[in-house]
């Protein structure tokens, strides 16, 4: 009779302490699994709940436009405040120091302005006039394939609003503006700001305006999304890397920044959770693959017990040492094999149906395939297979060192 034939009628012949030990293991090997699977559900609801946040920042700043102010040192920022502008220039050089700046990531789209309150002569009213240049390429990373806002063109006007309104302004319409003749490109739509009685041209054309040639008052970006909360620290520590302190850097009050600051709470307590049920999750595993580790072992032990006289006839008719030692722990890979696959699917199944009900969670549906790990599954087996081999040894050994006489004897 083989070994194999042997065991498999140990089993069906003592069904329930068979039945005992696989419970065993399957209960520990289920809350393992469904334990695992819920972490990673988590993980996976925390993450994609960060993407969408970071997308959504993402939007938000780019249909704002420019949120970061780079002004010479010399602004003082309550009048830049009041008038959403600075007197004091710098060179417009300084632009491409920051665009050939190797060390830089927390901004993009560069763009140099020229901002002025002057008399429309021609229309007899004050307005605020800004030059604008083209955002300025990056010398060594990539660029955005869209620039956030296009330059004006040569003999072309943008107009705010509010002034369009007013003025009775629409697009194609020709005007003087300072003695230039310029076409209206465009009228922008009401912005709630004194973007409303503001008119654009180009840069240089402003620039001859004013008589400030190669002078600008105030480079525009955006800032790039950073990882922290402090965004605009991140963003001044970059630009004072290039200029020193020759600029000052100020951020638009925007909905971004608490945005951001949501992103990274919902990332803190994502982290801290995730870290509290991993904690639990390894107390708890622990103590339960002990104690099914236990329980088999006993089991085990038991058989070995009320089995002295099968393996004593068993050990006279000629079967060997570790022919006695493969039957039990042939019973253990067996155990061991089949309670971790069926644990495995309980778990599994408790896990996906856990997920979509975690307290606090994002409504983000996870399909199977998103919370299956077949590392875990080839752990479980893996582990539960040592674990119940481990527990089968000492009975096995203890089964296998009976002399034959003695146990015939006395029975």
């Amino acid at each position: 009779m083989t070994v194999l034939r042997l065991i498999w009628m140990e089993i069906a012949h003592r069904k329930l302490s068979f039945a005992l030990a696989l419970l065993a293991v399957i209960v520990a090997v289920a809350y393992t699994v469904s334990t695992l699977t819920l972490v990673r559900g988590h993980r996976l609801k925390t993450e994609a709940h960060v993407v969408a946040l970071n997308d959504e920042i993402r939007k938000i700043t780019k249909n704002m436009g420019f949120n970061i102010d780079i002004l010479p040192k010399e602004v003082n920022l309550a009048d830049f405040h009041a008038s959403d502008f600075g007197e004091a220039t710098m060179p417009q050089d300084v632009v491409q120091k920051l665009a050939d700046s190797r060390t830089i990531d927390s901004v993009n789209h560069l763009r140099p302005s020229l901002i002025r309150r002057v008399t429309w002569t021609e229309r007899d009213r004050d307005v605020i006039v800004m030059g604008v240049a083209a955002v300025v390429p990056w010398t060594h990373r990539k660029n955005p394939k869209k620039p956030l806002e296009a330059a004006v063109p040569p003999g072309k006007i943008i107009v705010g609003a509010v002034l369009a309104d007013q003025l009775k302004l629409k697009e194609e319409d020709e005007i003087t503006f300072l003695g230039e003749q310029l076409t209206v490109a465009k009228v922008h739509p009401a912005r709630g700001s004194s973007d409303d009685v503001t008119v654009w041209i180009d840069l240089a054309k402003a620039q001859q305006l004013l008589n400030l040639p190669n002078r600008i008052n105030m480079i525009q970006a955006l800032e790039c999304n950073c990882a922290s909360i402090d965004r605009l620290g991140e963003v001044r520590e970059d630009i004072a890397g290039v200029l020193g302190g020759d600029v000052q850097v100020i951020e638009r009050a925007s909905i971004a920044l608490a945005r951001a600051e949501t992103r990274e709470t919902v990332k803190a307590q994502g982290i801290a959770s995730l870290e509290e049920l991993e904690q639990t999750a390894t107390v708890e595993t622990v103590l339960l693959a002990v104690g099914a580790c236990a329980l088999v072992g006993l089991l085990m032990l038991s058989n070995a017990r009320e089995r002295r006289q099968e393996i004593g006839i068993l050990r006279a008719l000629g079967t060997s040492t570790p022919q006695i030692m493969l039957l039990f722990v042939g019973k253990a890979l067996v155990l061991g094999v089949v309670g971790a696959l069926i644990g495995y699917a309980a778990g599994f199944a408790m896990g996906m149906r856990t997920v979509p009900t975690m307290a606090g969670e994002a409504p983000i549906e996870l399909a199977s395939a998103d919370l299956f790990m077949p590392v875990v599954l080839a752990a479980v087996v893996i582990a539960a297979t040592l674990l119940a081999v481990l527990a089968s040894w000492i009975p096995a050994i203890i089964a296998a060192a009976q002399d034959p006489a003695i146990v015939l004897r006395e029975e």
